[in-house]
C-alpha cells in the first residue's frame, strides 16, 4: 500500500513539473515574439534625413507647386481638349503628391517651401502671355518635367534600392510616375507639332 501511494505521488509530481515546464516555454516564446515585433517596429521607424534628401524633399515641394500652377493654366487657357484634360490631371495628381509630402515633412521635421521661386513665377507669366499657348505649354511643361526627373535621379543616385525608409520609397515611386508623365507629355508635344506641320503643308 505504501509503495502504491509513493508511486502515485511521484507520478503526480512528474506531471506537475512537466506542466510548469510547458507553461514556462510558452511564456518565453510569447515574450520573444513580442520583443521581436517591437524591434521590427522600431527598426521600421525612420525620423531623420540626410541633407541631400532634405534638399530633394524641398525641391519636390516646389516642383509640385509649379506643376499645379501649370495645370491650372492649361485647364483655363488651353485651346484643345487634350491640353485642358492633361492640365486638370496634373492639378489633381500634384495636389495629392503635395499632401503626401506634407505628411512626410512632419515625420522628418523638415520645413517645406510655401511659395514658388521668382524664376518659376517668370515662367508662368510668360506662359500666360504666350501667343500660341498650347505649343508654349508643352515646351515649358516637358522642360519642367525633365528638370524634375534629373533632380530626382541625382538625389537618389546614392540611395540603395533596399532602402525602405518612407521618403526613399515615396521618392522612387514618384520618379517612376514622373518619367511616365514626361513620356505622355512628349507624345502630346510631338502630336501637336505633327498637326501643325500638316496644316502648314495643306496651306
Amino acid at each position: 500500500m505504501r509503495n502504491t501511494l509513493i508511486a502515485i505521488w511521484c507520478a503526480a509530481g512528474a506531471f506537475m513539473f512537466a506542466s510548469c515546464g510547458s507553461g514556462s516555454g510558452e511564456e518565453t516564446t510569447t515574450t520573444a515574439d513580442t520583443t521581436s515585433t517591437e524591434t521590427a517596429t522600431v527598426a521600421g521607424t525612420d525620423s531623420t534625413l540626410t541633407e541631400d534628401k532634405q534638399e530633394l524633399m524641398q525641391f519636390a515641394a516646389r516642383n509640385n507647386m509649379l506643376q499645379v500652377e501649370l495645370g491650372k493654366l492649361a485647364a483655363a487657357q488651353g485651346t484643345s481638349d487634350a491640353v485642358k484634360t492633361y492640365g486638370q490631371n496634373l492639378v489633381d495628381w500634384y495636389t495629392t503628391k503635395q499632401e503626401e509630402l506634407q505628411e512626410l515633412s512632419q515625420q522628418y521635421n523638415v520645413t517645406l517651401p510655401q511659395q514658388l521661386e521668382d524664376e518659376d513665377n517668370e515662367h508662368l507669366t510668360k506662359l500666360r502671355e504666350a501667343e500660341n499657348f498650347n505649343e508654349e505649354y508643352w515646351n515649358r511643361l516637358t522642360k519642367a518635367q525633365q528638370d524634375a526627373i534629373d533632380e530626382f535621379d541625382d538625389g537618389l543616385k546614392d540611395v540603395d534600392e533596399t532602402d525602405a525608409s518612407a521618403f526613399s520609397v515615396w521618392a522612387r515611386n514618384t520618379l517612376k510616375e514622373l518619367r511616365a508623365q514626361y513620356e505622355q507629355a512628349k507624345g502630346q508635344e510631338v502630336e501637336l507639332k505633327r498637326r501643325d506641320t500638316g496644316l502648314n503643308l495643306d496651306n
